[in-house]
């Protein structure tokens, strides 16, 4: 019995997920080339071949896109980076480097996606978790570091992706305002290079008693 009903659900799963692919590519399609709040969740339906009540099955909203871009971004990178035969603070550099190349390749798109996101009410800590697939491989990157001795082991994998991450997050809420893709640029590796050459290498701060 499960060995029929396993790949039932490996083929329902890998539907959804293609199901969900081609509504950010009709999304991204349409907004190349339309403004952001002139394409109607209807027209990315249509684009993609959907009932409208199919698109609400995977984004909550047209903001969410950004959500499903940094994980389709993530994808990307871990695809390069399987490639690559590099020391982990180089893997990280490369993220970095394949990470801003996307962002820069829909910048527009993005910045328009990225104001409307954080202008909804609460949006700071959902914010923060925005990328779950940009967390996963910088945190793979790091526990692969400490494993090989490249970094210190005295702090998780999981709260150094985090902090990197939700810095990064922080920017391109900046960015997003301004416009200034430079400095926006420039942040993002000062805040690796602090993470790299600084938080790292130091010996950990004492910890206040509760």
């Amino acid at each position: 019995m499960s060995s029929l009903s396993e790949p039932l659900i490996s083929r329902r799963e890998r539907k959804k997920k293609d199901t969900r692919r081609r509504i950010l590519d009709a999304a991204m399609t349409l907004m190349a080339n339309t403004p952001y709040d002139q394409v109607r969740i209807e027209d990315i339906c249509a684009a993609a071949d959907v009932a409208n009540a199919t698109f609400f099955l995977h984004f909550t909203n047209k903001s969410a896109l950004v959500l499903a871009f940094n994980d389709e971004v993530a994808l990307k990178i871990t695809s390069l980076l399987l490639e690559a035969n590099s020391s982990s603070p180089e893997r990280l550099k490369q993220l970095l480097t394949a990470y801003l190349a996307e962002w820069g390749s829909h910048r527009h798109l993005m910045r328009q996606i990225v104001l409307e996101f954080i202008g909804q009410p609460n949006v700071g800590a959902v914010f923060n978790e925005v990328s779950p697939g940009l967390l996963q491989l910088v945190s793979n990157i790091i526990r692969t570091g400490q494993a090989s001795g490249e970094f210190s082991t005295r702090i998780t994998p999981e709260t150094g992706a985090l902090a990197i991450v939700a810095a990064w997050n922080a920017i391109a809420i900046s960015w997003a305002k301004t416009g200034d893709t430079r400095h926006a640029s420039e942040a993002h590796w000062q805040t690796l290079d602090i993470f790299l050459q600084g938080l790292l290498s130091r010996d950990a701060l004492p910890q206040a008693k509760l």
